[in-house]
């Protein structure tokens, strides 16, 4: 646990070259777990949001840019500046963030279920009311949200109730501040552009927060590499854990 309020909680896994790992929303570094494990080559540093897992909130009101200066401060305090980044969903929002800071050297970004767009108006009224369901009754949101996650709720029922438990340790203030981040947070299309081939993007087939058509053709406009993993939705360590620890382990991440 880390004692310096101002430095976000994370925990190193293996030798090698550093390989920032960022989980999605509403999750922790438990999530990488499994992946990092199998993952003998690299450094794996995976931190914790504001306001997940053992991370503090850091402040009332959260944005793309304040959670990105907190892994950046984290990063810093382990006097690491080159690295390579794999960001899941929200984690690949704040990657690309991260890609556009000068101060950073960064080898590969790997977009795990993620992508660089804005919302759309529709998105953020849809983000709005679910900051109301949670103040009313965080647990019927968990139960409302996480499930439709997975492409077979019934074959992931174990992970589906273990993820909705450890999320409710969140608190209602760091989800909510953190689906306001979400909703005001910027287009990062340029990101996938100028970093071209240095983008690795993986994508469920039939992930329903992601577009997976558009998803590759973005990719392809910008020259990306794109890997569809058939049958899974936006859970793929958990999905199809052995593919994506393949592919992580084919990416030039050093």
């Amino acid at each position: 646990m880390i004692k310096n309020k101002n430095i976000l909680n994370y925990r190193i896994v293996g030798n090698g070259y550093p390989v920032i790992f960022l989980h999605g929303f509403l999750e922790s570094n438990a999530m990488w777990e499994d992946i990092v494990e199998n993952l003998p080559k690299i450094q794996a540093i995976c931190i914790e949001l504001p306001g997940h897992g053992q991370s503090p909130l850091l402040q009332d009101s959260l944005s793309l840019t304040s959670i990105s200066e907190a892994v950046k401060e984290t990063l810093e305090s382990m006097m690491i500046k080159q690295f390579s980044i794999v960001g899941h969903s929200l984690g690949g929002y704040v990657a690309l963030h991260l890609a556009e800071d000068p101060d950073l050297t960064i080898n590969t970004i790997v977009l795990l279920h993620s992508h660089p767009w804005a919302d759309s108006e529709k998105k953020k009224i849809d983000r709005d009311r679910v900051v109301k369901i949670v103040d009313y009754n965080k647990m019927l949101f968990l139960k409302e949200a996480i499930p439709s996650l997975y492409y077979n709720e019934v074959q992931n029922e174990t992970q589906i109730n273990h993820l909705i438990e450890d999320a409710y340790q969140m608190s209602e203030k760091a989800i909510t501040q953190t689906l306001i981040a979400m909703r005001n947070r910027e287009d990062k299309t340029n990101v996938l552009k100028k970093w071209g081939q240095k983008v690795q993007i993986i994508q469920g087939e039939f992930d329903q927060l992601i577009d997976a058509r558009a998803m590759e053709e973005t990719s392809k406009i910008s020259g990306n590499n794109f890997h569809l993993i058939k049958n899974i939705g936006h859970m793929g360590h958990h999905e199809a854990k052995d593919e994506v620890i393949k592919l992580l382990s084919s990416f030039y991440l050093a």
